[in-house]
């Protein structure tokens, strides 16, 4: 019977002396969803963007990652960015950056996580070039984000106008009818006098498809100094748009805004750039007016590119590889396709451009135009511009000018003088 004993007297031993080994070693939790710390994320978004389904599936597929979704206007994105690296706090894991405001934050590398240094250099070949060159610096050694979507530009036109007016009205008959800017003058006097409607809905809007095709525009690229009263291309461009002022093409409407909806349905107005997300703003403005809105390419010296964004990594965020893996998540080939689909953001990886999702899309609402095709085409055809550090606020500067304009409040003949001075006096708060 001493067999037993003995055993029972090892066990106790053995139990004793796991015991106190647990009580000494730190306690290891399960790797579950309960368990694991969970870092919290903030993105700052504008609003359009198609990213926020993507977002809320990225957060339930990763138990450890919770992912707090901030948006605001255009303007206060940008602002409250600026207000957050001043103040050396405030700004969020990762925000949205428009494209007008890129070269800008690029001045202020410090604030931001280079993303070349997370592994960006191994998918910059499933992005169009040119899109990736404007995040990046002239030395090709700091990225500030990675590309989202772009705006590549058709025309929209009111095709049952260009008919009434008997002017050419198919797609590709318009693109060879305003091969240069003469031409947009004489076809908007053309539909004036024959139907009583107007070219385009405000100065600003004519301007923009003037200014969009320059090569250089306010900024020397070299220098970063202002060049807007030394760029003949740019004063001929304001000279076409003061052209159309004392002609009366424009109607004079705001964009957005719920008249602009309605002169749409009603046909006040006969043409308008259309970037990709621009089409679904019509569609949706002006619903019944199916069919009788279509699209025309540009010519090749036309080509030019309205919106797009990039998601950045400010410094202050305290997760980057999270927020890294988060921003090529949102900017992957597969999700962009899923944007386009669901919102109708054109994508910047030209990789999916033969997908039929979008080599096969066709718009009922344009006239049935092969929207998917057109955009895919007008994309790889567009050469990058520098715009300058500070070309939203010589462009804000310009419009409220042109408004002036617009409204009769402000000669024509008088106008250059008054937006180089107001374009100036803007820039002093930035030298």
């Amino acid at each position: 019977m001493k067999t037993p004993y003995i055993t029972r007297i090892l066990i106790i031993i053995m139990i004793t002396l796991l015991t106190a080994s647990c009580a000494s070693a730190p306690i290891v939790k399960m790797n579950t969803s309960t368990d694991e710390e969970v870092t919290e994320l903030t993105i700052w978004l504008l609003p359009g963007t198609g990213m926020e389904s993507l977002i809320d599936k990225y957060d339930r597929e990763h138990p450890s990652i919770k992912i707090n979704v901030e948006t605001a206007q255009y303007e206060d994105v940008h602002s409250n960015l600026q207000t957050a690296f001043a103040a050396g706090y405030g700004a969020p894991d990762i925000s949205l950056i428009e494209r007008t405001f890129v070269e800008q934050f690029k001045n202020f590398p410090e604030h931001f996580h280079n993303l070349y240094d997370f592994g960006a250099k191994d998918v910059q070949h499933e992005y169009l070039d040119w899109k990736w060159k404007q995040a990046q610096n002239s030395e090709q050694t700091f990225l500030l984000g990675l590309p989202t979507d772009i705006g590549p530009l058709m025309l929209a036109y009111r095709k049952d106008l260009f008919q009434q007016a008997g002017l050419p009205y198919e797609r590709n008959e318009v693109s060879r009818l305003l091969l240069t800017w003469d031409d947009y003058i004489k076809v908007g006097e053309v539909i004036q006098k024959t139907t009583g409607a107007k070219l385009f809905n405000n100065l600003k809007i004519f301007y923009r498809i003037m200014f969009s095709q320059l090569e250089q525009q306010y900024f020397d690229k070299s220098t970063g100094k202002l060049i807007i009263e030394q760029n003949p291309q740019l004063r001929k461009a304001w000279e076409y748009t003061m052209k159309a002022a004392e002609l009366e093409l424009s109607a004079n409407i705001e964009s957005y805004r719920p008249e602009w909806g309605s002169a749409m349905s009603q046909g006040s107005f006969a043409i308008m750039p259309a970037p990709a997300w621009m089409t679904g703003m019509i569609r949706s403005n002006a619903p019944d007016a199916s069919g009788k809105w279509d699209l025309a390419q540009l010519p090749p010296q036309q080509h030019g590119n309205w919106g797009g964004s990039f998601l950045t990594m400010p410094k202050e965020g305290k997760h980057p590889e999270q927020a890294f893996q988060l921003i090529r998540y949102l900017t992957a080939p597969e999700q962009q396709l899923q944007i386009f689909v669901n919102n109708g953001n054109f994508p910047s990886t030209p990789g999916i451009y033969e997908d039929t999702n979008i080599s096969g899309k066709i718009d009922p609402y344009f006239s049935n135009a092969p929207v998917g095709l057109m955009f895919s085409e007008a994309a790889n055809k567009i050469n990058p511009v520098y715009e300058g550090p500070y070309s939203q606020v010589v462009a804000n500067a310009i419009d409220d000018v042109l408004q002036l304009v617009d409204g009769h409040h402000l000669d024509t003949e008088l106008a250059w003088e008054v937006v180089i001075e107001r374009i100036h006096k803007s820039l002093i708060p930035y030298e």
